[in-house]
């Protein structure tokens, strides 16, 4: 996109080009990560919003790396994700959180299943993220849910994971269960996921 401050009707022109390349993409993306928490209208103003920082930032976007055009269009797309991710997070920024595990005991239940025979085996991370992918299919609508919503909010080296309370209402609503009924289908969605992969690791060194 032009520079707003040298030919803001250039931006402009740019920016309404933008808007119809990739806004069918981004509200797909959206509804699919955040309707749960947000509900369809909430995705609409998120997607209005990201586009509206994204053109109000366009300076910040590096468009001047030469490469093909299908590499240039994933690059905006997921700069797009990541300024609607933002903006997720800002809206429950500074709010009260719960713990997404009710105690130590299921924190000790999750540490437990990992199979110490599987996890000896030198496996690329790429094969791992194949097998937890595949796993991931297999698990049903509500279970597939849950773990999106709340690996959303996961944060690398906290003990004790929480999301915010409003995020696990809404997710409560959304899905018909309790907070409760949540963290536990949480938990035995993670076993499973857990399961899966140490089966198909052990079945693939006997091979």
């Amino acid at each position: 996109m032009a520079d707003q401050k040298i030919d803001f009707a250039g931006a402009r022109k740019a920016w309404g080009y933008f808007y119809v390349r990739h806004h069918a993409s981004l509200l797909r993306v959206c509804t699919y990560d955040y309707g749960y928490l947000i509900g369809r209208e909430g995705v609409g103003d998120v997607v209005q919003n990201a586009f509206l920082r994204a053109f109000d930032g366009a300076t910040t976007f590096d468009h001047a790396e030469a490469c093909e055009a299908v590499i240039q269009q994933r690059k905006a797309r997921k700069w797009l994700a990541r300024i609607a991710e933002n903006l997720v997070r800002d809206r429950y920024r500074g709010q009260p959180e719960v713990r997404l595990l009710d105690d130590d005991e299921d924190l000790e239940k999750l540490s437990g299943t990992t199979d110490e025979s599987s996890s000896q085996i030198q496996v690329p991370e790429s094969k791992r993220l194949k097998l937890l992918k595949s796993g991931f299919a297999l698990l049903s609508e509500i279970e597939q849910t849950v773990l999106r919503a709340t690996m959303f909010w996961w944060q690398a080296g906290q003990e004790h994971q929480r999301m915010p309370h409003a995020a696990m209402e809404e997710l409560s609503k959304q899905i018909g269960k309790s907070p409760a009924n949540i963290r536990q289908i949480r938990l035995r969605s993670m076993e499973k996921l857990e399961k899966y992969v140490n089966e198909n690791l052990r079945n693939e060194k006997a091979d």
